[in-house]
């Protein structure tokens, strides 16, 4: 199981990264499919949700949470990866705080080192631009497209090639 973290403090984009990471993977030419939870989310930003697609005679799965701001989001991204064990997880896709205890908790909960190889964090920080000055729309622009970019040319290659 590979996975794809967005490492950040709060409000830096991680939710916001991810969703546009999920609009993504289910439009062509990933065309994945929800087989497990809802998106886009009912009610407020955050989700936690299986995609599935068959690609070459191959089932492949991904699990997509948006949460980990605390111990409950992170057992509940636990408890959805093992309710899903009978499958094999291709990849896991989620935000994690950049320190604290949060990050800590996400780590262990999950069994993983942020060091592993098939771990790949992306960084993500606040744009500061303030609003009044009229950079902030065209800042936010740039970083959320070089943040798409970047992203599509991750999960093209190894490891995840989709």
């Amino acid at each position: 199981m590979n996975f794809l973290l967005f490492g950040g403090q709060p409000d830096s984009g991680k939710t916001s990264t991810i969703t546009r990471l999920t609009t993504l993977l289910l439009s062509a030419p990933f065309s994945f499919a929800v087989a497990d939870g809802t998106f886009p989310p009912t009610r407020g930003t955050d989700f936690l949700i299986l995609l599935q697609r068959t690609f070459d005679g191959q089932h492949q799965y991904i699990i997509v949470n948006s949460p980990s701001d605390d111990a409950p989001a992170i057992n509940n991204l636990r408890d959805f990866i093992v309710k899903h064990s009978d499958k094999n997880i291709d990849i896991v896709v989620s935000s994690v705080r950049d320190i604290g205890l949060e990050r800590n908790h996400f780590f262990a909960t999950l069994k993983i080192n942020p060091t592993d190889a098939n771990v790949f964090e992306i960084p993500l920080a606040r744009v500061t631009r303030r609003h009044t000055s009229g950079l902030f729309t065209p800042a936010m622009n740039w970083y959320e497209n070089t943040v798409d970019r970047l992203v599509n040319f991750v999960i093209t290659h190894p490891p995840f090639n989709l």
